[in-house]
């Protein structure tokens, strides 16, 4: 049987987050959820809870990670704020949600660093469009 495939008219970006000042800092969050995203593909493989739940049941778990990507792209840039957002000078990044709901799904009792501030995003055919002017920039 062959894995299903995403097709890209199907496909829509959770968040775009614009605002890096250098790469090396864009670069840094990417490889950080990259990390994450290794992490949490060995636990479902190791996690004996996990491997004792129906197939079923387990497809399911594997497939909903929209919160657990959410949880992972706060603890991503909460682990470079010492090395590449300590300074204010280096300015803020602006997160776009497509949903505003997802933007409350960064875990339980856990804040976003102050660097971030959030907006809507816009999209036209799901293509990235620009931040919407009436959206929300406050710094939460």
């Amino acid at each position: 049987m062959r894995p299903p495939r995403l097709r890209k008219d199907h496909w829509r970006p959770l968040v775009a987050i614009t605002g890096f000042n250098t790469p090396q800092s864009a670069q840094a969050v990417s490889d950080a959820l990259l990390q994450r995203s290794k992490v949490r593909q060995l636990e479902f493989k190791t996690s004996e809870e996990h491997l004792g739940r129906p197939k079923r049941l387990r497809r399911v778990d594997e497939k909903d990670l929209v919160e657990k990507s959410i949880v992972s792209l706060r603890e991503a840039l909460e682990s470079v704020t010492d090395k590449h957002f300590k300074n204010k000078e280096d300015g803020k990044l602006l997160a776009l949600w497509e949903q505003p709901q997802f933007l409350e799904l960064k875990g339980e009792g856990q804040e976003w660093p102050a660097f971030i501030e959030h907006g809507q995003l816009e999209l036209k055919n799901n293509r990235f469009v620009s931040a919407s002017n009436n959206a929300s920039s406050t710094t939460a």
